[in-house]
């Protein structure tokens, strides 16, 4: 890697953190665990394992972004984002076509669709597994 290679990861990795800490946030707080497991069982996860899909999701996004934002556990907490973030690719956002778009449900709510910023988000935090936590990480610290 280049000398500034590792800035770029660093800049990275505290995006994805926050990104996920914020998607953390909306599920907790603004959807709410039973709204997120309404979203797995229409995803076509089976009811009975909702509720734990649902805090596995929020607890993967606030923990696991938190960790990424300080670089601890780097790899571990991008890995944990993968199973969410490849089904909202794919089981979610992939039938609406790849470009974001506003989409109004029946429910007269706006939501963003398309598989383009779910898609990115995923491909980046793969990426981030491979290369580590970058600069001013704490698992630089900690070898």
């Amino acid at each position: 890697m280049t000398t500034l290679a590792p800035w770029g990861v660093l800049l990275l990795r505290v995006a994805l953190g926050v990104i996920f800490v914020m998607h953390g946030y909306l599920g907790l707080v603004v959807i709410g665990p039973a709204g997120i497991a309404g979203y797995t069982i229409r995803l076509g996860f089976p009811p009975g394992l909702a509720a734990l899909l649902a805090w596995y999701h929020i607890a993967a996004h606030l923990a696991g972004g938190g960790l990424l934002v300080l670089g601890l556990w780097t790899r571990w907490a991008a890995l944990a984002q993968v199973p969410s973030m490849a089904s909202a690719t794919f089981l979610l956002h992939w039938k609406q076509g790849f470009f974001m778009k506003g989409l109004v449900l029946g429910s007269g709510q706006a939501v963003a669709g398309g598989y383009e910023f779910p898609l990115l988000v995923l491909v980046a935090t793969i990426a981030l597994i491979f290369l580590g936590g970058g600069a001013l990480a704490v698992d630089g610290t900690r070898r």
